[in-house]
């Protein structure tokens, strides 16, 4: 009886340390949903680091595509985008086929690295 228990309990310990390594991974079990992938671009856009955005971006058309397995680096997924605004730099976003998402460990929310 003992040595069933301490098979138990070795089997809980790997199945509970496994699913937290996958959570991990990818954040929240998974790869970004397209509502979160237009999010976390969005926010990327519109807060680049170290520079004031004096005009804001919006996203007209957002399509996920598809992603590819977790890396440390996070999801690389591709997607079609169309942004406008009055900031003539944003259109440079209309060609950025892929990205890099993670989930931010400080927010909890689903980022992206900036792709220039």
């Amino acid at each position: 009886m003992r040595r069933t228990q301490m098979i138990i309990l070795s089997a809980s310990i790997l199945t509970v340390a496994g699913c937290g390594a996958a959570g991990g991974a990818g954040g929240a079990g998974g790869e970004p949903s397209e509502s979160q992938m237009k999010e976390a671009m969005l926010y990327a856009m519109n807060h680049p680091p170290g520079i004031q955005n004096s005009e804001p971006i919006t996203i007209k058309f957002f399509k996920k595509e598809a992603c590819d397995n977790p890396t440390p680096m996070g999801y690389n997924c591709r997607f079609d985008i169309q942004v406008a605004s009055a900031n003539i730099g944003a259109s440079m976003y209309n060609n950025v086929p892929q990205g890099f998402f993670y989930v931010d460990k400080e927010t909890g929310k689903w980022a992206m690295r900036p792709p220039f």
